[in-house]
């Protein structure tokens, strides 16, 4: 059921249509994000691909990718925890009007993990899926969860689902008007959606935790029990006392967590729980064979970031699954989501579920049995989350942008109605290298069209410790040519718009036409020589467009985008427009 040996899911995977469907609109939430997993989102929803199926040198994908679905998803965050991309690129401006961060007031965070998406068929029916993770959309390789439930359509309405329409209810208000109008449209259908689950999965409520009506909905999570298993990377003592005070007789209580929250367990809590993390082998992963203290800071270190509950009672079993910690945090104050499935397997224990995650052979167990250790050092700690919420605190600062186009290129002017104190910060576009100090007013010169976004890199600084995140501002007055700038610094010649067609048809003909075409352009022939290939070339497009020929509408769109006969071959418009009207005639 839940074997981290067995059973491991994709991300991406997760978001690609069912065979037959195709994206209708999509929505999701995440505590923290990385752009550069975000543009995997698109590739899933839109080409049914994952993104490490490409790589930079391919870039058709991801840009087709986003000229597809861009208007399709929205995704939302909390607020000052978008990651620095390792590597800056253009093309995540394409995806402003999707990113929308959530700034919650009193020092709450913004923390479910969900995703609502509507495919569509060519029949017209309609298929939903939810999606329930305890994962950020980031490329953290620490453990998590995920659950996913499907439906259709029915003629009724369903109650069941009023709590996940008022949770996204609650989300819409964060979007654009824009985003907010389709958004608005799927939460319509949204209550008229029966979603199923399989014998073992007689009933499920939905529990959103945070927002106006649900602040303190529980569900019966913290009722009494028989026995319980708790896997939660963070915890607070109270959360963890309040817990174990509503066991029965004969309990068995088991806690999964990290080793950095073991310090902060009281003494008898110790004793009433069976308390494991992972071994220091698994959570320092390929890091830990390095001799180089260097490479090992660098490794991706892997933990426990599930949150996942499982409780009994006699004969009646409960599974919680999403995003909420142990914590106070997390049911008294953040946005979170659970999900709670009711579970019934005849002769059923949560001893189990324990063996398959921990393991029946010591040795060979990712886990261990936690000791007692003593109050751990926090100082480092400590420096780096004060600067995050320095940076927090700065998203929840009202903010402006504006641009000006001077003859050496563009400024942008911010103003920031205030500067949290303490803390010394430095800004820039994402797609510049260059910071300047942020100040109430600030102003960035010389910049060109393309590193114009309303990303910003901000930096947090405190003596020598330093933090960076992504915040987003809108601005006023953006040129309406940018994008057509971002797809020009894509596809810059004639090879690269005609790799970008084969790309859009499918046609491997034509990629190896193209392919030997490049290898002329390199210096074994003329460039030029090729286009004796085109009429060939050509045929086997119109065959292929023929089948599917809304693809000559995309091509068309690129067309528009590019507008450059330097780009655009002349032959290429000429043959293209005559298999176009070939095509129309067909249909007719």
């Amino acid at each position: 059921m839940l074997n981290p040996g067995e059973d491991r899911l994709n991300y991406s995977k997760k978001l690609i249509p069912p065979e037959s469907y195709e994206l209708d609109f999509a929505m999701g939430t995440t505590f923290s994000l990385d752009l550069e997993a975000l543009v995997g989102v698109p590739l899933a929803l839109s080409l049914s691909s994952e993104l490490d199926d490409f790589s930079d040198e391919n870039p058709y994908y991801m840009l087709e990718a986003l000229r597809k679905s861009a208007d399709k998803f929205a995704i939302f965050c909390e607020g000052g925890q978008i990651q620095v991309p390792q590597n800056a690129n253009s093309i995540f401006s394409l995806m402003e009007n999707s990113v929308f961060e959530v700034m919650l007031p009193n020092n709450k965070s913004f923390h479910p993990k969900v995703w609502l998406i509507k495919y569509v068929n060519s029949e017209g029916e309609s298929l939903f899926r939810l999606i329930v993770l305890s994962r950020n959309l980031t490329f953290d390789r620490s453990w998590d969860v995920a659950v996913n439930l499907e439906g259709k359509l029915t003629k009724q309405k369903w109650d069941k689902n009023k709590p996940l329409i008022d949770f996204f209810n609650y989300i819409n208000t964060h979007s654009n008007p824009d985003k907010s109008t389709k958004i608005q449209s799927l939460l319509n259908e949204l209550e008229y959606v029966e979603f199923q689950t399989d014998k073992n999965y007689p009933d499920f409520e939905f529990m959103p935790l945070g927002i106006n009506g649900y602040e303190d909905k529980h569900s019966n999570l913290f009722d009494t029990y028989h026995d319980l298993l708790v896997i939660s990377p963070f915890l607070t003592n109270s959360m963890l006392q309040k817990l174990n005070d509503k066991s029965l007789s004969n309990p068995s209580k088991t806690l999964i967590t990290r080793r950095s929250e073991l310090a902060g367990i009281d003494e008898e809590l110790f004793e009433e729980f069976d308390i494991y993390v992972l071994k220091d082998l698994v959570v320092e992963g390929e890091g830990s064979l390095s001799e180089e203290q260097e490479e090992l800071e660098q490794s991706q270190f892997q933990d426990i970031h599930a949150k996942f509950y499982a409780r009994s009672k006699y004969t009646w079993h409960e599974f919680y699954i999403g995003s909420a910690n142990l914590t106070n945090s997390a049911y008294y104050g953040n946005v979170e989501f659970l999900l709670k499935l009711q579970y019934r397997k005849r002769g059923f224990r949560i001893q189990e579920l324990i063996e398959d995650i921990i393991g029946e052979d010591e040795l060979e167990s990712p886990f261990e049995k936690a000791v007692k250790p003593d109050q751990a050092d926090e100082t480092e700690m400590d420096l780096t989350e004060e600067l995050e919420r320095k940076i927090k605190e700065l998203t929840r600062v009202e903010r402006r942008a504006s641009i000006v186009e001077h003859d050496d290129g563009y400024e942008l002017k911010l103003t920031f109605d205030s500067l949290p104190e303490d803390v010394t910060f430095k800004i820039g576009s994402i797609n510049s290298k260059k910071d300047v100090p942020l100040e109430h007013e600030v102003s960035m010169e010389n910049l060109s069209l393309l590193e114009l976004s309303q990303f910003f890199r901000v930096t947090a600084m405190v003596e020598d410790k330093e933090v960076k995140r992504i915040i987003k501002i809108p601005i006023e007055g953006l040129p309406d040519d940018r994008v057509k700038a971002i797809f020009k610094s894509i596809i810059q010649d004639k090879y690269t718009f005609l790799k970008y067609v084969a790309f859009l048809l499918d046609d491997e003909f034509l990629l190896s036409m193209i392919e030997e075409m490049e290898r002329k352009r390199s210096g074994k022939g003329r460039w030029d020589d090729a286009y004796s290939d085109y009429p060939v070339i050509y045929e086997n497009m119109l065959k292929t467009s023929s089948r599917t020929p809304e693809k000559l509408d995309d091509i068309q769109k690129v067309m528009e985008y590019i507008n450059d006969n330097d780009v655009i071959p002349e032959e290429f418009e000429t043959l293209y427009r005559t298999f176009l009207k070939s095509v129309k005639r067909v249909k007719k």
